[in-house]
């Protein structure tokens, strides 16, 4: 079903994790309207404009509708995090709105906690050997963290046994460091991820609820020197 014209309409962007996401999110429906987007990390931003315009002509919608941004500030690639961000800022330029920043990684986490029933930590690679967790104690408990696959086992993010544990992509690395702690985690390859946080996205626009300014849009970039300055695990 296609939103009312007088529904307020909000659109979703997360660029943090793989090439690109968009929907857009009528404020009647909890489920979006329409979404889109592309797997390929080269290339994505020269064409979010005209994957947003389609997007909108699929639900007979402009894009003066837009009254509300959500975008994922990361963590995530250096380039699609300033891409998404830069976009969302430039299509309120000269009106009297912000867009707001949140992390899809941490929406994810929270969505997992349901989908399990229990405590779980999604680990997403900066390196071969750094990266960030959102560790989601609660579905309203989120804690993002970076951390050094170095001190893993000498000071575990995870909170105890029964916390389950998501890796994004095939991190051979952090897999091993599981099996050689040697304690009975329920470690599992996380897929689907851009499309889960997205649709994460999604739920939290069409509850209405607005996001703390203090969130702000701080990009989170994963790369090693960023793990480190945040004070990872292990850092300096």
């Amino acid at each position: 079903m296609k939103p009312s014209k007088s529904d307020g309409l909000t659109l979703v962007i997360d660029t943090s994790i793989c090439g690109l996401r968009l929907a857009l999110v009528s404020s009647s429906s909890e489920v979006p309207a329409w979404r889109g987007g592309l797997d390929e990390v080269q290339g994505s931003a020269s064409r979010l404009t005209g994957i947003l315009t389609g997007g909108l002509k699929a639900i007979s919608r402009e894009i003066c509708e837009i009254s509300r941004v959500l975008v994922s500030c990361g963590p995530g690639s250096f380039t699609g995090i300033r891409v998404g961000i830069a976009f969302a800022r430039g299509l309120f330029a000269g009106r009297e709105l912000e867009p707001e920043g949140c992390t899809s990684l941490g929406l994810y986490a929270a969505f997992e906690f349901v989908r399990i029933g229990g405590p779980v930590a999604v680990y997403l690679p900066a390196t071969r050997t750094a990266g960030y967790v959102a560790i989601a104690n609660s579905a309203d408990d989120v804690k993002l963290l970076p951390f050094l696959l170095g001190d893993f086992s000498a000071k575990s993010l995870l909170i105890d046994n029964n916390t389950a544990a998501l890796i994004v992509g095939t991190w051979s690395e952090l897999c091993e460091e599981f099996d050689r702690v040697g304690k009975p985690y329920r470690v599992e390859i996380a897929s689907g991820v851009a499309d889960a946080s997205c649709l994460a996205m999604c739920r939290l626009a069409a509850s209405g609820r607005r996001l703390d300014d203090r969130i702000g849009l701080q990009p989170i970039y994963l790369r090693r020197s960023s793990v480190e300055e945040k004070g990872g695990i292990g850092a300096n």
